[in-house]
């Protein structure tokens, strides 16, 4: 259990910095290199110590430009999401006045208990999560002619894939300036970002895995001593 709180105290220390350091300057961008794979691939950005080139299930292995794309925006999309759902877990756990919520169960359970009481617009914070997955799609994803079966049958390879001169994460949106314009300041923030959201993939697994087996809130885990049974 200490091993799991490690974790969440480590995402608390770094999350804060990922998810707007996000766009790219367009003017140094450079998609795609001579061997047709990503710059960013071949600059070995996520490639960090200590854990180096981390891939022990070869899932990269031999893939080509657009399957990388797909797998480092996911992986981008996933680490801001857990870095937000971090912070998210211990605030609602203490200050949940959204919506005028009269639920206060620890957060592995919020939801179950939101869409029990039907407490809030629900499906229009669905409706807006899909709204935002769909616009990137349109933007980065290949595009498949539903026109007729011939021009369905020439495109459908790009069915699910991005293209691959996509950068991934940038959405054109870094409202704090976060991104430097050297080249070799981007490569430390993004690197700080995949970091930082890796942690949090972790830490929230974490949250997750000591709330069931606490039966305690995070917080309330701590004050009382569950959550460090061995100190």
């Amino acid at each position: 259990m200490k091993y799991i709180t490690l974790f969440s105290i480590l995402s608390l220390a770094t999350a804060f910095t990922g998810p707007f350091a996000i766009s790219f300057p367009k003017k140094s961008v450079k998609t795609q290199t001579s061997n047709g794979l990503p710059t960013w691939w071949n600059a070995k950005i996520g490639v960090t110590e200590p854990a180096g080139f981390f891939d022990p299930l070869k899932i990269s292995q031999g893939k080509d430009a657009e399957t990388l794309v797909k797998f480092r925006e996911a992986e981008l999309k996933h680490g801001r999401v857990a870095m937000m759902a971090t912070i998210g877990f211990l605030v609602s756990e203490v200050y949940h006045p959204m919506m005028a919520s009269t639920i206060n169960v620890s957060s592995i359970y919020a939801f179950q208990e939101f869409f029990r009481l039907n407490d809030g617009p629900l499906f229009l914070l669905l409706v807006l999560v899909a709204a935002a997955e769909g616009s990137v799609a349109l933007k980065k994803w290949k595009k498949v002619d539903y026109t007729s079966r011939v021009t369905y049958e020439s495109t459908k390879g790009g069915l699910f894939m991005m293209e691959g001169d996509t950068v991934p994460g940038d959405y054109g949106w870094d409202p704090c300036g976060f991104m430097p314009e050297d080249e070799e300041g981007q490569i430390v923030r993004l690197n700080q970002e995949l970091n930082h959201g890796r942690i949090a993939m972790l830490a929230i697994a974490g949250f997750v895995a000591q709330e069931e087996t606490t039966k305690q809130g995070i917080i309330e885990s701590w004050v009382t001593g569950t959550a460090l049974p061995h100190f």
